[in-house]
């Protein structure tokens, strides 16, 4: 029988979703081990996406075979055993063939940006000191994205996948807390490797003046370089929605 979890987890302390050779510290590894001593049965489980290594997911699905029966309530079982900064809300029977990767149509994500010291917000959000954003050029270069199919020239690890074609449903920055905070969001059909902290320092240094129009758009295409990547820190990015043909649930927590 194939099981979609639902869950939220802060990414702070983790290495991204990905198990990974050199450390345990995995959102993956950690439910795995969870799931394996719930049921004794070595489990794998097959997540929507590949967080980057402090981000974190207000809704994650992720998907692992059982053919056991529950004499307990699984989701209570587990949420006693798992960290404080993981949560399972749900356990949800789905069809033999439902993949939480493949199938998703669509991924939304959002990007915080505080611009006054606050440490209730450190964890949370991207502390950018000493700057005043100009929102209009910012929505300009989301006007630029939301046109663009071809994402090469903002992913971090392009000749990794088959193509980088990708559709963008909604991008847009919106100032909140009388100027004292950004809020980017993005949705898509799917994103590449490190896309949106590519996508956002770019913004940052855009809307700055530190980055001409010129050089965004042709960093953006390919036809200019930079010496270095302008990526945004990961503590600020929020995995926030995830949408399959079969299965929308309600976001559960929010930040």
């Amino acid at each position: 029988m194939r099981y979609f979890i639902h869950l939220a987890y802060k990414g702070t302390l983790y290495r991204g979703w990905q198990r990974q050779i050199n450390t345990e510290y995995s959102i993956q590894q950690i439910l795995e081990n969870a799931i394996t001593k719930m049921t004794g049965t070595t489990t794998t489980i097959m997540g929507c996406g590949r967080t980057d290594a402090g981000v974190h997911a207000m809704q994650y699905f992720a998907h692992f075979d059982y053919e056991g029966v529950w004499a307990y309530d699984p989701v209570e079982r587990l949420n006693r055993v798992l960290p404080d900064d993981i949560s399972v809300f749900e356990i949800i029977e789905m069809p033999e063939r439902a993949h939480s990767r493949y199938d998703a149509i669509k991924r939304s994500y959002e990007y915080h940006v505080h611009f006054k010291k606050n440490p209730y917000l450190e964890t949370f959000s991207y502390y950018a000191r000493d700057i005043k954003p100009d929102i209009e050029m910012m929505q300009k270069g989301l006007q630029y994205l939301k046109e663009t199919e071809d994402f090469r020239y903002m992913c971090l690890t392009p000749d990794r996948v088959n193509n980088t074609l990708c559709t963008i449903y909604e991008a847009s920055a919106e100032m909140i807390e009388d100027n004292k905070r950004l809020i980017l969001k993005f949705t898509a059909n799917r994103f590449l490797k490190s896309m949106i902290r590519i996508i956002t320092g770019r913004l940052l240094a855009l809307s700055t003046g530190k980055m001409s129009w010129d050089t965004f758009v042709n960093v953006s295409s390919g036809k200019e370089k930079l010496k270095f990547n302008l990526m945004a820190h990961p503590n600020g990015l929020h995995l926030t929605k995830v949408v399959y043909p079969y299965l929308d649930k309600e976001v559960r927590v929010r930040f």
